[in-house]
């Protein structure tokens, strides 16, 4: 990217993910890098996404479980439980 222009040669990893808000860590750093962010007083949202280079589903599952149990919670969010669809896999639903 710092060829294209669109990021200043000699900009380490670090600095470049801070400038794109990508955030990494244990969820106590994450917190608090994310608690540092100008928006975050007015944010209403928040988007996550684990890293696709995670090595397995479990680690991915894992990852996600932490954004929704640690990372969301310490910033303020509380789940709301609101009624919908219950996914039911196929061999559940055919009685297998």
């Amino acid at each position: 990217m710092a060829q294209s222009g669109a990021l200043p040669e000699g900009l380490d990893s670090d600095e470049a993910l801070r400038r794109f808000h990508g955030f990494y860590g244990s969820s106590e750093e994450i917190v608090e890098a994310l608690r540092q962010e100008k928006a975050m007083p007015v944010a209403t949202d928040l988007i996550t996404q684990s890293n696709p280079a995670i090595p397995d589903h479990h680690a991915a599952i894992r990852a996600l479980e932490l954004i929704a149990t640690e990372v969301a919670p310490a910033l303020g969010w509380k789940p709301t439980l609101k009624p919908g669809p219950t996914f039911v896999p196929e061999s559940d639903s055919a009685g297998v």
